[in-house]
């Protein structure tokens, strides 16, 4: 009997994004319960050795590409699993034949190129670059999605034999609400007004949060005055000022931060996601609200169709009247809305951390050899 050791590779807790976060504890769960004398996972998250004054940009950096290559252990027959592609760079210290990385998503360089529908960065750190073209010393490269596959092929020049989509898991604590507890929480958190609530979650230029303003002023212009949009995270300035310039402050409920063991409670409280977003790599959002019976009204971009399947929910990024039209159906016809939100829950019910971790052991076997 051959054991397998299995090294997951975790980035550094201080500098890992809430997606990331969400995949790397979402995955290990999933394979922790396929565990067995035949295969055993192992996994190391680096630790901060610098001091609290030097964590900015440039310490964040000098933590990535220095302090962990020496940090990270070196296990001679493990394979080793790059759980953040951000990390990818150590693919030129280690053994690339028994490596694997995981990306979620290409968009800096997709902003940098122009191909995303804002304005062009400038430039792109290179230190971003000298991670992404390690890829293609990789072993395996898992994607979760195929937009994001397509993206390795066409700018970073990756082989596409050898890269899997590997799409995520929904985490069971999203669901529906039975009706007495759906009101209850709706009660507590927007208090006892009988209006239509929609959410929109997220920060970043890429949540395309003019184009939300915009689809509400429509529908209050076109006859539908008992809407709130609803906002998670810390409103920026610029939010503010966007809110100021269409004149919706009293139809904003800015939230504030969300955890997200209460996000169930949240979605089940209000009565659409909207979700324009230019870019994603994946798209949690979405397949959340619908796991919990909520209609998610989308754009057809980037990943998002994935996620969506044949949901048509989705408009043109910048279609501000087609969101608007999608939503007044949504919620003036019970039908449609009902048909929806079982279609929804079926979609949401094809993801899920299983399938994940099953997928991800065949490419580790892959890898081995032993497939």
């Amino acid at each position: 009997m051959t054991t397998k050791q299995i090294l997951l590779l975790n980035g550094f807790i201080q500098g890992e994004a809430i997606s990331t976060t969400i995949y790397t504890d979402g995955l290990i769960r999933a394979l922790q319960k396929f565990t067995t004398v035949e295969l055993i996972i192992n996994k190391f998250r680096p630790k901060m050795l610098l001091p609290s004054w030097l964590r900015g940009i440039w310490g964040m950096r000098f933590a990535r590409y220095f302090l962990y290559p020496f940090q990270a252990p070196y296990q001679k027959n493990a394979i080793t699993h790059l759980l953040d592609h951000g990390y990818s760079h150590l693919l030129y210290t280690r053994n690339p034949d028994k490596t694997i990385v995981t990306v979620t998503d290409l968009m800096p360089v997709l902003w940098w190129k122009g191909q995303l529908s804002v304005q062009t960065k400038k430039r792109i750190p290179l230190t971003v670059l000298y991670s992404l073209y390690a890829l293609n010393r990789a072993s395996h490269i898992i994607t979760i999605s195929s937009n994001t596959k397509n993206d390795l092929v066409k700018l970073i020049g990756c082989d596409p034999s050898k890269i899997s989509v590997v799409y995520l898991g929904v985490d069971p604590i999203f669901k529906p609400y039975q009706s007495e507890l759906k009101s209850t929480v709706r009660t507590q958190l927007f208090g006892p007004k009988q209006k239509k609530y929609i959410l929109i979650t997220g920060s970043g230029f890429y949540k395309n949060h003019e184009t939300v303003l915009k689809t509400i002023a429509y529908l209050l212009a076109h006859g539908l005055k008992n809407i709130h949009l609803v906002k998670t995270g810390k409103p920026t300035q610029d939010w503010l000022n966007l809110v100021k310039k269409y004149a919706l402050e009293e139809n904003v409920i800015n939230i504030g931060f969300i955890p997200r063991h209460q996000m169930p409670d949240l979605y089940n409280a209000v009565d659409v996601l909207l979700f324009p977003s230019i870019y994603e790599g994946f798209g949690w959002p979405p397949l959340e609200a619908m796991a919990c019976g909520i209609p998610a009204v989308t754009s057809n971009v980037a990943s998002l169709p994935e996620i969506m399947g044949s949901m048509d929910t989705m408009c043109d990024p910048l279609n501000y009247i087609g969101f608007a039209q999608k939503i007044e159906s949504l919620l003036n016809n019970e039908d449609y809305r009902q048909s929806v939100i079982q279609q929804g829950i079926s979609q949401s019910a094809k993801f899920n951390w299983e399938s994940t971790a099953k997928k991800t052991i065949d490419i580790y076997k892959l890898v081995d050899g032993t497939k």
